[in-house]
């Protein structure tokens, strides 16, 4: 599509695009440009950073009753992608979540992106928050991506929620994310890819994938996706491997199976640094089997560990 100037590139190679965290709250802004100056003269196509929802901690007091508040552990996305775009002259895709978000805060934050010229972004519902079973949208907040997605593309007309005289429109490129091996909520896959098509027709221009270890799996998607007339590009996201716990955390968080030969491979390692090396060897042979296929991006949830991805950007690169 015309409007996905992210994809491109100067030698027609599959460009690789990455997902980054917001640090810690307290922690500063080190790590993230540590990170991007280990990359060196590399640049992304894209940098997606996350969002997180607000959680309820407790506050012990010295005097008086404990109390709790709300909390975000991981602020400053809006800063991190201003920093990113404005210092390092990347393209980035801030993260806008359903969760803990009212209509009017969803649209004051799309202000400030605009205002800021950002004019991509990845809209996702959200996991539930801490200590919750089951998403609960906020008051007055929207409960599905879909919706959001249509708020957007209304502001992208001008309509804004309350009435505004000589309204400026707004020029976003909305991203829906995709799972290749369905979501964990949902009924059926059919049901699923009904509900990413939904996403679509609301105005989503771009899909980026759940992570998945194996190729079949998006191959699958892909057709699927297809065969109900979604048309726009799907870009998978891959995530490398780097410690045996993952092995079960991974499906558990994700909804997403692991080879056997792949879990093999892991337990049969001493240390993470050889958990780390297979890790790599796997993605990188994702990674190839994607670029066959032609995926129109590779994109890889890098948790802003340098190590790691630098040697996937190595494999990649020769």
């Amino acid at each position: 599509m015309a409007e996905m100037e992210l994809l491109e590139t100067s030698d027609g190679s599959t460009p690789i695009s990455i997902e980054i965290l917001p640090p810690n709250r307290g922690l500063g802004l080190d790590g993230i440009h540590g990170f991007f100056q280990g990359l060196g003269d590399w640049k992304p196509a894209f940098v997606s950073v996350t969002y997180h929802q607000a959680h309820k901690i407790d506050v012990i007091e010295a005097e008086g009753p404990d109390t709790q508040i709300w909390n975000r552990k991981k602020p400053g996305t809006l800063g991190v992608c201003a920093m990113l775009k404005f210092q390092y002259g990347l393209k980035v895709i801030p993260h806008l979540i359903c969760g803990g978000f009212s209509r009017f805060e969803s649209e004051d934050f799309l202000v400030d992106l605009d205002y800021l010229g950002m004019e991509n972004v990845l809209v996702l519902r959200g996991d539930p928050k801490k200590g919750d079973g089951e998403f609960k949208p906020h008051s007055g907040g929207n409960q599905y991506a879909s919706e959001l997605v249509a708020q957007i593309s209304s502001l992208n007309k001008g309509n804004y929620l309350e009435e505004v005289k000589e309204a400026k429109p707004t020029n976003f490129k909305i991203g829906v994310a995709g799972y290749p091996e369905m979501h964990r909520e949902a009924v059926d896959f059919k049901v699923d890819i009904l509900n990413l098509k939904h996403k679509v027709d609301e105005g989503a221009s771009f899909i980026i994938t759940q992570m998945f270890f194996e190729n079949k799996y998006f191959f699958e998607f892909v057709k699927k996706c297809r065969e109900v007339g979604i048309t726009v590009p799907i870009i998978p996201g891959l995530k490398v491997l780097t410690s045996k716990r993952q092995l079960e955390v991974l499906p558990d968080l994700f909804h997403t199976k692991m080879p056997a030969s792949l879990i093999e491979e892991v337990n049969a390692c001493e240390n993470r640094e050889q958990v780390i090396e297979v890790g790599v060897k796997h993605a990188l042979e994702q990674a190839r089997g994607l670029v066959e296929f032609g995926v129109p991006c590779l994109h890889f949830f890098t948790m802003n560990d340098l190590t790691t991805f630098s040697k996937v950007l190595d494999g990649l690169r020769s």
